[in-house]
């Protein structure tokens, strides 16, 4: 490089270096500070280079060493004068800038360490006082609703002090879960906080705490106020004033629940209430909450309309217009919608998700339950006139009714026809069982049961048979053993033993046709047996 490019190298170094050590007088951040220091001996250590190579180009004989010491200045040697008062003002702002920067050091690092140590000292106090203190902490009911109740701090949780939380216990409590527990608060309860009935404190956020709400008796002057009394079961339910007596701090409270009984109670069993400022404050916290966010509210329900009628675009255009139906009627339900703003062609609801279509209205029978409406409307398959199916569903009940009776007809005609052996033995045998006198002639019928008639039948049936007139004469027995003790009872001569005698002569004559007929069924299976053991040999 020439002669003039070096000095001009050195002028631009020279301007860097003067606006680094500005900026190192109004930096106040340590990595900061850092960047501009290192960038700093960079600088000088290239203009060092710079400058020594411009003393090696100017004089080859005397080289200058820049690193270790400036050259003697001289007035035949412009450039080595001019190097050695650029060193000796830089040697100078490095001074000033470390004594600069020292003592800017000390001031950052104690004003942080000091205002900790105040910050800390200060949370420090006021959290320390607020154990044990009273205040007006939330309570969340199971019905849903929050409420502020009269409450004591009793620990604080203070580790993130952004969500830093206190458990309180209600002095006022005017529900089970909110009961402290006597026994946790003298260390004896054996239970979790999960598993106990009663409170061992509610954890609120230390941000939800608000002010102490002292008792202010001189609201009991008013007729008819209200308070808060307490019970025998430690809880506080609320009453109305009637009578008040200053001078002995007691006064007389009707209670709202139960039976309404009136109670005389002092003053320290009692809580006046103040339902005005309660209102108050709720409309208060109501208006400075939809205050602020009055502005935005109108630009997001402006985007939200925007979006709805870009939606209801991709919708296909319903066949019926909103509202034709009050034509016909007095109804002004559409425009009562359009006022609330709803937008036509878009779905119901605040996001436009509902149907668009109405759900047209649909005469049901007379008479009829829902389910059995239910059932017509899946039998109709998409068919709206549910008349229309009542009337092919009693056709088909009809029909089916009619189908069963020809069937019933057809199978009665088919068991005339084909008799078994078990309505031959019930019409044989046992027609003698309905009385004595009509059982008489059938003893000389010609065998109970024919041989003829019992050839028709297969082994299967007869042995059925058998064990059906073999169980029948055992019963027909036993009857008549009972018949003759009953005979026992009765003097001879009298209407009841000639009755019982009646019946004693018709149970043995059926015994004796049962017997018959049972022979005859064992004959033809001997005779069977016997045709099949000639058959085999």
């Amino acid at each position: 490089m020439s002669v003039d490019e070096l000095n001009q190298s050195i002028l631009q170094y020279k301007e860097q270096l003067e606006q680094i050590a500005q900026a190192l007088q109004l930096t106040r951040d340590e990595t900061e500070r850092n960047e501009l220091n290192k960038l700093k001996s960079d600088l000088i250590e290239l203009l060092e280079l710079t400058v020594e190579s411009l003393a090696a180009t100017s004089d080859d004989d005397d080289a200058p060493d820049t690193a270790g010491r400036a050259p003697p200045a001289t007035a035949d040697n412009p450039i080595d004068d001019e190097f050695a008062l650029f060193m000796r003002e830089i040697k100078e702002l490095q001074t000033e800038d470390s004594a600069a920067g020292e003592q800017a050091g000390e001031q950052t690092a104690t004003a942080p360490e000091r205002k900790s140590n105040d910050d800390d000292a200060d949370d420090d106090l006021d959290l320390d006082g607020l154990v044990g203190s009273k205040c007006s902490a939330p309570h969340l009911h199971t019905w849903g609703s929050t409420a502020y109740h009269n409450a004591m701090v009793c620990s604080l949780d203070a580790d993130d002090l952004a969500h830093a939380t206190a458990k309180v216990l209600f002095t006022n409590p005017t529900h089970r879960e909110m009961l402290p527990c006597a026994y946790f608060l003298e260390g004896e309860c054996r239970f979790t906080d999960e598993k106990c009935r009663y409170s061992h404190g509610e954890v609120v956020r230390l941000d939800q705490l608000r002010d102490y709400r002292a008792p202010q008796f001189e609201r009991l002057r008013r007729a008819g106020s209200r308070a808060l009394v307490k019970q025998s079961t430690r809880l506080w339910c609320k009453g109305t004033v009637t009578e008040v007596d200053f001078d002995a701090k007691r006064c007389k409270v009707r209670l709202e629940e139960g039976k309404r009984e009136q109670l005389e109670v002092p003053f320290e069993d009692l809580l006046p209430l103040d339902e005005d400022e309660d209102g108050q404050e709720a409309a208060e916290d109501s208006e400075s909450d939809t205050g602020g966010a009055g502005e935005e509210e109108s630009d997001d329900e402006a985007l939200r309309k925007a979006l709805l009628v870009e939606k209801s675009l991709f919708h296909p255009a319903p066949d019926r217009r909103l509202g034709e139906w009050e034509e016909h009627t007095r109804g002004i339900g559409s425009k009562i919608m359009q006022k609330m703003g709803y937008i036509v062609g878009t779905g119901l609801g605040r996001e436009g998700e509902g149907i668009v279509v109405p759900v047209s209205a649909q005469v049901l029978p007379q008479g009829r339950s829902l389910d059995y409406c239910m059932e017509l409307r899946e039998q109709s398959n998409g068919d709206k006139d549910l008349f229309s199916v009542e009337k092919k569903l009693v056709q088909l009940k009809r029909q089916e009714a009619k189908r069963a009776a020809k069937d019933y007809e057809r199978q009665r005609a088919r068991e005339s026809k084909s008799k078994d052996v078990f309505s031959f033995i019930n019409e044989q045998v046992f027609s003698g069982a309905a009385g004595g006198e009509s059982s008489r002639p059938n003893r000389n019928r010609p065998g109970a049961l024919s041989r003829q008639e019992l050839k028709e039948h297969s082994c299967k049936n007869l042995n059925i048979a058998s064990l059906k007139l073999s169980e029948e004469i055992r019963r027909t027995e036993a009857d008549v053993e009972r018949l003759k003790i009953a005979l026992t009872r009765h003097r001879a001569g009298t209407p009841a033993a000639d009755n019982l005698l009646r019946q004693i002569d018709a149970k043995r004559a059926e015994i004796s046709r049962m017997q018959a007929s049972e022979g005859n069924i064992s004959r033809e299976q001997q005779l069977r047996s016997d045709k099949k053991k000639l058959t085999i040999f």
